[in-house]
């Protein structure tokens, strides 16, 4: 993985937890929390496992 790929990745980790913690503190936890999850189903759901071509269905 070239660097400037990894510190892109650091800085948006970062930059998304101060987002979080400025939404949680500028809304509140009950109006912020349903949009994390969904969040992480989305996540989840994207990263699950897609069988290759030659493999059968």
């Amino acid at each position: 993985m070239p660097v400037t790929t990894f510190a892109s990745m650091i800085l948006a980790v970062i930059a998304a937890s101060g987002m979080t913690v400025w939404a949680i503190a500028e809304f509140g936890v009950i109006k912020v929390l349903p949009g994390l999850i969904a969040l992480g189903l989305l996540a989840r759901w994207g990263l699950t496992h897609v069988p290759g071509d030659d493999e059968p269905a």
